[in-house]
């Protein structure tokens, strides 16, 4: 996902970000805040025991609490990660990159990934939280939820399929 309504603003005199965006300028619209979506099942327990399955699991939640409330990936303008494990995200951040694309396509907002030394649900080693901006419709050209679902359902097909796929091994199919 390289689309979203808002304008990405990443000055010159800064270095380059990487998986992240410095600065957006959000166009008015709906505001939606979705709060500490961890690893929960429908069951309420915590699915799995790697910073890299949680963060999997949460991302989907986090996706799925955005759809639920009328917005999409793209409408993101901030996000935060919360980790009690700093170390084991940083050596799977690769692999967590990979989740993130996959659920949130090749947009990347103003985020921050924030250590700390725990979270409220026992077992949980990453939290989420977000805000998105459904932008008001009109003839402005900007883009509404249906929209925003085929670019990342477009974008999610290219990952999935496209030259740089990532396989089940976790390698890169490279032309």
């Amino acid at each position: 996902m390289d689309r979203t309504p808002h304008q990405i603003v990443n000055p010159l005199s800064l270095a380059d970000p990487v998986g992240f965006s410095h600065a957006l300028v959000v166009r008015p619209g709906q505001v939606i805040r979705v709060g500490g979506q961890i690893a929960r099942r429908s069951d309420g327990r915590v699915a799995g025991k790697s910073v890299v399955e949680q963060f999997d699991r949460a991302l989907a939640n986090l996706v799925e609490a955005l759809r639920a409330a009328g917005a999409e990936p793209a409408h993101v303008v901030d996000m935060c990660v919360y980790t009690t494990s700093m170390r084991s995200y940083r050596v799977n951040s690769g692999t967590i990159g990979s989740v993130y694309r996959r659920h949130m396509g090749r947009y990347y907002p103003p985020m921050a990934v924030v250590g700390v030394t725990d979270l409220l649900e026992p077992g949980a080693l990453v939290a989420l939280v977000c805000t998105a901006v459904v932008p008001e419709t009109g003839e402005d050209g900007l883009i509404d939820g249906a929209e925003a679902r085929e670019l990342v359902e477009e974008a999610e097909e290219t990952l999935a399929t496209g030259p740089f796929a990532v396989t089940g091994s976790g390698r890169r199919n490279v032309p």
